[in-house]
């Protein structure tokens, strides 16, 4: 298995210095006798501003592909009676939410939606409390209410002149895609639609009704081979691949009559990008493969899994693709760039690793607040370069692709290295 998977990537059950399953991770923080309260004077963290013109709101939906059967199973909670769902699922078939972000006006003094849902905290709190330096029950809380978002649940969408370009975002492996919430939030707040996808049984999620589906029993590595582990994830990438598929299905359906009224004529499904990171890169790359709807990639810092990524394969790519990567490249991006028959481009960040293309060192943050004085576990994998200054670079690059290829707009600062991103080494072919 590759070597990051050995490390802080996946932001579920996966301690950063290897990997653990989340399955039985669930059931002593369900069995709290009572909420814990913030202290009133806990600090809170906001995301960055927005640089664009929208505002954001935000939405869920949950989505049922009856022409598949579900691969995993996994336990299921009861978030109300905090207790085991003993009963059948009404189906066998493959379930989904689905994160939305779009371009909205939101009312004056609006509250921020939930950076990240209660499911997904409750099922990775005791795997990252520690990390975090707080105890399970207190990073519950502050990751659900202390972390401000910009987005707005449900707020009014704005009227496009024209409709709005599609990214679908595919997360790392075992993580939610609301980890990436700054990095979305900027995207649409230039006028783009965001579809995070969570990929069910390999990141715990909150479901209609309160159930609480955890990590499939299939992750865990405990006395597996590593044959064993390449299989799961080349598994779990067509999985994946064939979920943004079907979503794009989906999104046909709600562009025609959304019941929320909410995406209802607004999205240009003729103009779809897709952007991952991890595992949710080598997604991003299969996707784009098996289904030529999605014009545009970018791959943040991928492994080894998916049909462009063995070495024997004669598959090529005929789209652009942009490959972000880690200051010390694996060989995947390198074979993936090579691999490109459109136009391509590739980028390393100076003093980054890999969880620098996640929230979490901007997170860390508001941790670090409210552990004065303590040296977080987590620090010591967040690289070199400033949060907030990768944030900014990882942001404006992913905005100038798209816009390049989603809305033909000329972008100079993806033709050479720019002296204002003197930490960005970019090589392009076009």
């Amino acid at each position: 298995m590759s070597k990051f998977f050995k490390s802080a990537i996946t932001l579920s059950a996966i301690a950063l210095l290897g990997i653990q399953a989340c399955f039985t991770l669930v059931k002593p923080l369900l069995a709290q006798p009572s909420p814990l309260q913030l202290k009133p004077a806990a600090p809170s963290l906001k995301l960055p501003a927005l640089k664009g013109s929208y505002q954001v709101g935000t939405t869920s939906y949950y989505l049922v592909d009856s022409s598949r059967k579900e691969t995993y199973t996994s336990e299921i909670y009861d978030l109300a009676t905090q207790k085991l769902i003993t009963t059948l699922l009404p189906s066998d078939r493959r379930e989904l939410m689905i994160y939305v972000w779009y371009p909205a006006k939101a009312k004056p003094n609006s509250i921020s939606a939930p950076y990240i849902d209660e499911g997904f905290a409750l099922a990775t709190a005791e795997s990252f409390g520690p990390l975090f330096g707080v105890s399970p029950d207190v990073f519950t809380k502050l990751i659900t209410q202390a972390v401000l978002s910009n987005s707005i649940s449900k707020a009014t969408p704005t009227q496009p002149i024209n409709r709005y370009p599609v990214v679908i975002f595919s997360p790392g492996f075992g993580s939610t895609p609301k980890w990436y919430t700054s990095q979305i939030e900027q995207l649409v707040s230039q006028g783009y639609v965001v579809i995070g996808v969570n990929p069910t049984y390999e990141a715990p999620a909150l479901f209609p009704g309160g159930r609480i589906l955890t990590q499939s029993t299939v992750f865990d590595f405990k006395s597996a081979s590593k044959d064993t582990e390449f299989r799961t994830f080349n598994q779990a990438t067509t999985i994946r691949a064939k979920d943004v598929s079907f979503v794009l299905n989906e999104l046909q359906r709600l562009n025609r009559k959304d019941p929320q009224n909410l995406l209802t004529g607004r999205l240009n499904l003729s103009r779809v990008g897709i952007i991952g990171h991890s595992l949710g890169a080598n997604t991003a790359i299969e996707a784009m493969r098996i289904d030529r709807r999605i014009k545009a990639a970018i791959s943040m810092d991928c492994g080894e899994y998916g049909e462009l990524f063995n070495k024997e394969s004669k598959q090529r790519l005929d789209r652009p693709v942009m490959v972000m990567s880690r200051e010390k490249q694996e060989v995947w991006s390198q074979l993936l760039y090579e691999r490109v028959r459109s136009d391509a481009y590739k980028l390393r960040i100076k003093g980054s690793v890999h969880v620098t293309f996640i929230d979490i060192g901007l997170v860390s943050l508001l941790f670090a607040a409210n552990s004065p004085g303590a040296e977080l576990p987590i620090k010591k994998e967040l690289g070199t370069i400033k949060p907030l200054r990768a944030a900014t670079i990882i942001n404006d690059y992913t905005l100038a692709f798209f816009d390049q290829y989603l809305k033909n707009k000329s972008q100079p600062l993806l033709r050479k290295a720019s002296p204002s991103y003197p930490e960005v080494l970019i090589e392009s072919r076009t």
